[in-house]
């Protein structure tokens, strides 16, 4: 079944015809429990935008890997929002990557067509640039550009990120100028004209409906695109159970969360050497907690004396960070152990 629904999504069927493919072999019964609207929203943008926060904020719930660094985000991840009979699903992608960006930080292959794939299942693009880079805050990303004329025919909103960071608000008439070529839902901006830049100064999209000042971080503005995604639902047969909100397993979720915490605490390009692997998991039902133990590999023994630090003290407030989000993700209490090991050993004396 699963298998031909997403033979349907990458034909782009019509929604009548879409619906007559996945539920042929349903019993009536339950095509009627599972009616509702739905809405599939791709969330794209360049590296460490604030993709994955934005989605985590809005769902109140941390789901997709997040940190300070630029591709903590690996590979197309579903986070799902039940609200009002109407179910979002988000699809989190990494940010652009370049062929030499996915050696240097020896990404998996799979990062470079994973923002292609969600525009193919997406109803409405969802386009995150960030406002705190003073050097990128006036021009989209060219490979977001890109992207975006390919699939003309998909409403696209843009999202502009950490406006708490802009220190003269009076900027951001000309930002958006810039950044939409002057022209909002097929009309031109008011005054447009005298503030945006010429097109060989900047780089924009033209066809956005829409335009969001948000601050991710904190949470300012995700609501009205929480409302904004309601609004643009449709009537289908929802993908998910209401129960659900990630397509990822458990494990999947805390090996991640392990490895955007270590890309928080570490430097340069040292978290993206180690490799992350959970040992052990259990998710104990009468007493409402899980417990798990994650092995993070290191390339060299000096490497896990490094993270660890003086009487482990950094591996401890690493952990500790890492318990604090899988509690806000699984809403529950969590016990985890972290073990730094060297590569191709069988232990190393530095564990917690």
């Amino acid at each position: 079944m699963s298998k031909l629904f997403c033979v349907a999504l990458r034909l782009k069927c019509n929604t009548s015809i879409l619906q007559a493919l996945f539920y042929s072999s349903q019993p009536q019964q339950e095509c009627k429990k599972s009616l509702g609207k739905v809405v599939n929203v791709a969330i794209i943008g360049a590296p460490n935008a604030g993709k994955s926060t934005l989605i985590n904020k809005i769902l109140e719930r941390k789901i997709c890997a997040a940190s300070n660094k630029v591709h903590t985000t690996t590979k197309l991840t579903r986070a799902l929002c039940y609200e009002n009979n109407t179910q979002i699903v988000f699809l989190d992608t990494p940010g652009i990557v370049t062929v030499k960006e996915q050696k240097r930080y020896k990404l998996p292959e799979s990062m470079l067509a994973a923002c292609q794939k969600s525009l193919r299942c997406a109803d409405v693009i969802g386009v995150v640039h960030d406002i705190s880079n003073k050097w990128t805050k006036d021009r989209l990303h060219n490979d977001v550009v890109n992207m975006l004329e390919m699939v003309k025919d998909i409403p696209s909103f843009l999202i502009i990120n950490k406006v708490d960071m802009l220190k003269s608000k009076k900027q951001l008439l000309t930002i958006i100028s810039n950044l939409t070529n002057g022209i909002i839902a097929g009309s031109k901006i008011p005054n447009a004209n005298k503030t945006r830049k010429t097109q060989d100064q900047a780089q924009g999209y033209s066809h956005f409906s829409d335009v969001f000042l948000v601050s991710a971080l904190n949470g300012d503005g995700v609501l009205d695109i929480k409302q904004y995604l309601i609004n643009n639902a449709k009537l289908r047969y929802l993908h998910y159970d209401p129960s659900e909100w990630t397509d990822q397993t458990p494990e999947i979720l805390i090996e991640e969360t392990v490895r955007a915490k270590f890309m928080d605490f570490l430097t340069q390009e040292i978290p993206y050497t180690l490799t992350t692997k959970l040992e052990y998991f259990d998710d104990v039902a009468d007493e409402d907690k899980i417990m798990c133990s994650v092995s993070v590999e290191c390339p060299t023994e000096r490497l896990v004396r490094l993270i660890s630090g003086a009487g482990g003290g950094r591996l401890q407030q690493i952990k500790s960070h890492v318990r604090n989000d899988l509690v806000d993700m699984f809403k529950k209490p969590v016990v985890i152990d972290i073990q730094l090991r060297v590569k191709n050993k069988a232990t190393s004396e530095q564990t917690i």
